[in-house]
């Protein structure tokens, strides 16, 4: 009986220890996975950096600043500066210390003086003096190309010599490929096809350059018939000599004058006297018809940006911003405020590229008026000083009664300010660009040393807080200036180049300065000097100029022999087909 039993008794044992040893080989097999794990993660990391480092030539991180932008591209995302970057005259890139610090692992620390800098990487320490090109290297001295500057609160160091200190790579692309300065923490030079590949997805990161955009691009202000291609400002006309044609808006939608702005970007828009216009312009053949069909070279252009308006009391043609970006083969873009561009390249995302694009939009002036009459003789009233407040005989002030009398006569004027006298005298002031006049700096304080004797940074003070506080008395920015004296030199002329505005002086003075209070003399001046063309130099800060001023306009109102016109500088300009350039001298403005 016993034999039986254990035969009987084992075939339901051995089942158990089988499913025990099963067990554990699943604990077996989980551990073995998770030293796999372990081994492979750290493989699988030297293998993606093994990946980036022959992308990128190095083992380190990479930095790529662009020339004026405020962000840069670090190991492929954008970071945010505290300033950008730039090149000084001398072709030395400049990048912000705390950014370089910052974006590559380098400690940065400062004196108590805030001008001694110390960046340490690793066991390698630097010593930075602004103002200096002594730099110390661990226990030795080297001399820069270049000394570390402040600007705008901010301290910059010149790129190359703190990178070369650390035996970093340091390569420099060209404006028109992206204007880049590429950092790789790597001893190992980047090879060209490298090099390429970083440019490209640097250039996706941060957008084209300053000269790549400005190329080839096209700006546009609704109610300015003036545009700026390739940074060079133009007439919106058909012909040379012709009043221009504006930008609109309508209903929500911007416009552009077709014919004349293809005519003036060089190319052509003719009407089949029916319905279609054929327009030929930068090598792209399209048709557009009146109900706003529109083929692209042979191509059908569709989207709700795509629109057409005909203005039935002028029959002038305007097609949509979107439209003519097609025509152009161009990409446009809000820069805000009405103004707009059409770009090589898309800008959406590149607020730096933006702004760049918003500081070459100063030509883009407000639209001679179609209440301007045809005239033989087209004449500049120019007054400078003012305003004037109330006097004897003129208790709502002096520049106001001139304002009176101009009004009176359907006459336009300039009138170049001088920020001392708008901050008393400014009750007035609504009324200079509702009733067509243009508004012109004359310097903050008149400083009687003239501006040549001034530093560029005093120059600039004397123009720009001027040109700001015109704006907030009167409701917009001046469009020109006149040295104090008409006094100006290369220096004078860049720093308004910069601003934006044009230099106004005269070719008829009435020397109502010395006369004051002799209205006859103002007259008799204007009267014997004018032509067609002519700028007239007054002070609204006379009796002798008020009376005289608005003798001689009746006076020449009322000849029959010729047509007189009195206009503001901007508007003389534009009768006459010519663009004023900010930085240039005008004396006299004929066809």
């Amino acid at each position: 009986m016993y034999m039986p039993y254990q035969s009987a008794y084992r075939p339901a044992y051995r089942p158990r220890r089988h499913r025990r040893r099963r067990r554990n080989s699943h604990y077996g097999v989980l551990i073995a996975l998770i030293l796999v794990i372990i081994i492979a993660v750290p493989v699988a990391f030297h293998i993606v950096k093994g990946i980036s480092s022959a992308i990128f030539g190095g083992d380190q991180n990479q930095l790529v600043y662009q020339i004026d932008n405020t962000r840069a591209c670090a190991d492929g995302k954008a970071v945010d500066l505290e300033a950008a970057p730039y090149r000084n005259s001398g072709g030395t890139v400049y990048v912000p210390v705390d950014s370089l610090c910052t974006n590559l692992g380098l400690e940065l620390s400062w004196d108590s003086a805030g001008t001694t800098a110390t960046v340490s990487f690793k066991r390698d320490t630097l010593g930075l003096t602004v103002g200096s090109t002594a730099m110390t290297y661990n226990d030795r001295t080297v001399t820069m190309a270049a000394a570390p500057e402040t600007k705008d609160g901010k301290t910059f160091v010149p790129v190359a010599d703190v990178c070369k200190a650390f035996s970093w790579q340091v390569n420099e692309v060209g404006e028109d490929q992206g204007d880049l300065v590429i950092i790789t923490q790597s001893k190992k030079e980047l090879d060209e096809k490298k090099l390429s590949k970083v440019t490209e997805q640097a250039i996706e990161v941060l957008g084209p350059s300053e000269k790549q955009v400005l190329t080839g691009s096209v700006l546009m202000r609704t109610d300015s018939d003036k545009l700026v291609a390739d940074g060079q400002n133009k007439e919106i006309t058909e012909e040379t000599g012709k009043r221009g044609s504006a930008a609109i808006e309508q209903d929500g939608t911007r416009y552009v004058p077709l014919k004349a702005a293809i005519a003036s970007l060089g190319g052509t828009a003719s009407f089949n006297g029916k319905d279609e216009y054929t327009v030929e312009i930068n090598g792209i053949s399209s048709t557009v018809r009146t109900d706003g069909k529109t083929e692209v070279n042979g191509d059908r252009v569709k989207g709700d940006g795509i629109k057409v308006y005909q203005d039935e009391e002028s029959g002038k043609f305007y097609v949509s911003a979107e439209l003519f970006a097609a025509l152009l083969g161009k990409s446009y873009t809000d820069l805000g405020e009405g103004t707009y561009a059409f770009t090589n390249m898309p800008l959406d995302g590149y607020d730096s590229q933006k702004a760049y694009l918003n500081t070459m939009t100063s030509g883009l002036t407000q639209a001679v008026g179609q209440d301007i009459p045809d005239a033989d003789v087209y004449i500049a009233l120019t007054f400078d000083d003012g305003p004037t407040g109330a006097k004897d005989g003129y208790p709502d002030g002096m520049t106001a009664t001139l304002l009176d009398g101009l009004k009176e006569r359907g006459v336009h004027a300039t009138f170049f300010m001088c920020g001392y006298r708008l901050k008393d005298f400014h009750s007035h002031c609504a009324r200079y660009l509702a009733e067509g006049h243009e508004l012109g700096n004359h310097t903050m304080n008149h400083p009687m040393e003239m501006l040549p004797a001034l530093s560029e940074e005093r120059i600039r003070e004397e123009v720009e807080s001027n040109s700001e506080l015109i704006e907030q008395y009167c409701g917009a920015r001046p469009t020109v200036m006149r040295p104090v004296g008409g006094a100006y030199d290369d220096k004078v002329k860049a720093v308004m180049k910069e601003l934006g505005l044009p230099i106004i002086n005269w070719d008829v003075d009435t020397l109502d300065w010395k006369t004051k209070t002799d209205p006859q003399s103002v007259k008799q001046n204007i009267l014997d000097q004018v032509e067609d063309g002519s700028i007239v130099l007054m002070h609204d800060l006379y009796s002798g100029t008020i009376e005289g001023v608005l003798a001689a306009i009746d006076e020449l109102q009322s000849r029959t022999d010729k047509t007189y016109a009195f206009v503001t500088v901007s508007e003389l300009a534009a009768v006459k087909g010519i663009t004023l350039e900010p930085g240039e001298v005008y004396t006299h403005i004929g066809s």
